[in-house]
């Protein structure tokens, strides 16, 4: 059984349950359906881009053109900003966290003041 055969079927039972029902019952269905068809018939406005066809031939309306068009610039600049900010809030703690490991580590702190410890670290990256 096709697709076809299987709508036909229960098109063929539906119209058998609506024969049988009392006028009324019948009338108020038929303006539901009405009024389904309506509402679907009816233009959806949506939210869409300044570079997005809204189905109007690509005419935008004179006063929402500009913000359409800034809106999504303006957006990209404040996230930037506000990671960039983010970035430079979070460096000195980074900073301190380095050091504290650094003066924590099993090395004594003289360690750090020798000349040859510069070559040491070298030395011991490259392994």
């Amino acid at each position: 059984m096709n697709e076809h055969d299987l709508a036909k079927k229960i098109t063929q039972h539906l119209d058998y349950g609506t024969a049988n029902l009392d006028s009324r019952i019948h009338y108020r269905l038929q303006a539901a359906r009405q009024h389904a068809l309506e509402a679907y018939a009816k233009p959806q406005h949506s939210f869409s881009l300044a570079w997005g066809h809204s189905g109007n031939g690509g005419h935008h309306h004179g006063i929402h053109s500009p913000f359409r068009t800034w809106l999504p610039l303006v957006a990209l600049l404040l996230g930037l900003m506000f990671f960039t900010y983010w970035q430079t809030t979070q460096q000195p703690s980074d900073i301190a966290e380095i050091d504290a490991h650094l003066l924590a580590g099993d090395l004594p702190l003289h360690a750090f003041i020798d000349n040859g410890f510069d070559t040491w670290l070298e030395g011991s990256s490259q392994e």
